[in-house]
């Protein structure tokens, strides 16, 4: 096909606008206000919702075609219907959505309160014990007058630096709380280095779930032979 035939083809735009004419003309170009020979509201209802059988159905399409007011009427009640159409599928859309929604609150498994908890890892403070002027072999369980006071700790998680005797060397060291009778109630581990001043063991420790009181810190190399210092745990 050329050009110019491609040209006077009957597009589809022109077609609805020579319906919507048509459509116009017919509101008002076939006036009946008797309603002579008009079908009724139920027939108009029928073909509207396509209900009736087609050999009916012509006689009646061929009146609405020719009479204003059926016409009318006709274009009112498909368009109630549309509406309806509209709305109910509008509803549905909504409750599939509020139904799909309460199926996943349902059917998700609510996370315990306190496994949000759980997952916030406790903040450690940061202590140290300075046992620089003990000698490597003393005990501090029998102080002697002179000793030094024991020193506090305070019952929660710790991020214990400990500063040992002179002679001790680097490496990693067993360390124990132990109870007034000689009970380890907490054991963990930690590592010893020189930090420039001192032979600092850094060891994490979590003491929140002991009572307050007097305790040892007993502290040892391998299977050499324990350190033993006294603290107090403040309530």
């Amino acid at each position: 096909m050329n050009e110019k035939g491609a040209a006077n083809q009957f597009t589809r735009r022109e077609e609805q606008r020579l319906l919507e004419l048509a459509s116009e003309y017919v509101r008002s170009g076939f006036p009946n206000q008797e309603r002579l020979g008009c079908p009724g509201s139920e027939a108009l209802k029928s073909i509207a919702g396509r209900h009736l059988k087609f050999p009916e159905a012509e006689d009646i399409v061929d009146h609405i075609a020719t009479c204003s007011p059926c016409f009318l009427e006709y274009h009112a009640i498909r368009r109630r219907s549309r509406r309806r159409l509209v709305g109910g599928t509008a509803l549905c859309c909504v409750l599939g959505l509020l139904l799909t929604g309460l199926i996943w609150r349902f059917a998700t498994p609510a996370r315990p309160r306190n496994e949000i908890v759980a997952q916030i890892p406790p903040t450690a403070l940061k202590a140290v014990l300075d046992f620089r002027n003990r000698t490597a072999e003393r005990s501090d369980r029998k102080q002697l007058p002179n000793e030094p006071l024991a020193p506090h700790l305070r019952r929660a998680q710790l991020d214990l630096s400990i500063k040992l005797p002179v002679g001790v060397e680097d490496g990693l060291y067993s360390v124990q709380f132990r109870n007034q009778v000689d009970q380890a109630v907490v054991n963990t581990t930690g590592t010893a280095a020189w930090d420039g001043a001192a032979e600092t063991l850094a060891v994490a420790v979590d003491l929140r779930n002991l009572p307050p009181g007097d305790y040892v810190l007993a502290i040892r190399s391998g299977t050499s032979d324990w350190r033993e210092y006294a603290v107090v745990l403040d309530q």
